[in-house]
């Protein structure tokens, strides 16, 4: 009886200490991006926590500004040519690593995941090094190149992960009734995953787009991305606007991803 008693009061107790601490890790989570929700809703022409007064002065700087324009376009380019080109490397590869007896295919695919586990800087300064002897640093197609390092193997593992949800059978029945393999593929395979292509390449937009190191030390002073605009906003004038522009880009984001998720549980 007082042995059960104390094992109900230890999961109480445990209850309690887990709840706690995914508390505090949500509020250390939310609490940053809520000030700056409220902060872009300021109509001071500094940064003052709690605002003095309220207003959409940093969204009407925003929308007249240039600057910001060009930025927000230069990362939407970037953004989108390498989830397109991500698509094109990560389908591929998934579908024959997947269908194929190739040997070593574990291998390969371990080394093409290891740029998720590297520090991101040693990617870049490595880089710097080779782009500078290719003539690339401060060029466009050197950030693709760049940001695909870390954007197909997030597309290539939501591919991969649908691909082994279908089953061979399926490949197998359409060849049967005299479709070649490649048409089975096309028409059967990829079909059934095509929400999880999108899906990949909606996480390879998503990560080019805030990707802010490499454009720091590979796109020189001609190429500003937004993230590398709100990096040298906050290192040489704290310009309120960057609080409307965070905002935006939460806001985008979250919606991509939460389409992104939808398109991968629908395949489940």
């Amino acid at each position: 009886m007082i042995d059960a008693r104390r094992v109900r009061i230890s999961d109480a107790v445990s209850k309690l200490v887990v709840g706690a601490v995914l508390a505090l890790g949500a509020a250390l989570l939310l609490v940053p991006a809520a000030v700056v929700v409220l902060l872009s809703f300021s109509d001071d022409r500094f940064l003052s926590f709690p605002p003095r007064s309220w207003g959409l002065r940093q969204y009407d700087a925003l929308m007249s500004q240039t600057a910001w324009h060009d930025a927000v376009v230069l990362s939407l380019q970037l953004a989108a040519v390498t989830a397109v080109a991500s698509i094109v490397l990560a389908v591929p590869t998934a579908l024959v690593l997947a269908r194929s007896r190739l040997r070593g295919r574990f291998a390969i695919e371990g080394l093409g995941l290891i740029a998720l586990v590297l520090p991101i800087s040693a990617y870049a300064v490595a880089m710097y090094a080779v782009f500078a002897q290719l003539r690339l640093l401060g060029s466009f197609a050197g950030l693709v190149i760049a940001d695909l390092v870390i954007s197909f193997p997030l597309t290539f593992l939501v591919v991969s992960s649908a691909l082994g949800q279908v089953p061979r059978e399926l490949e197998l029945a359409a060849m049967t009734m005299g479709a070649g393999r490649v048409r089975a593929w096309l028409g059967v395979t990829l079909r059934l995953v095509l929400p999880a292509i999108v899906a990949g390449g909606l996480l390879a937009f998503i990560t080019a787009f805030d990707e802010a190191v490499f454009i720091n030390f590979l796109g020189g002073p001609d190429l500003v991305t937004l993230p590398k605009a709100i990096f040298d906003s906050v290192r040489y004038e704290v310009d309120p606007v960057i609080t409307a522009i965070a905002t935006v880009v939460m806001a985008v984001t979250t919606v991509l991803m939460v389409v992104s998720a939808s398109l991968r549980k629908g395949l489940r």
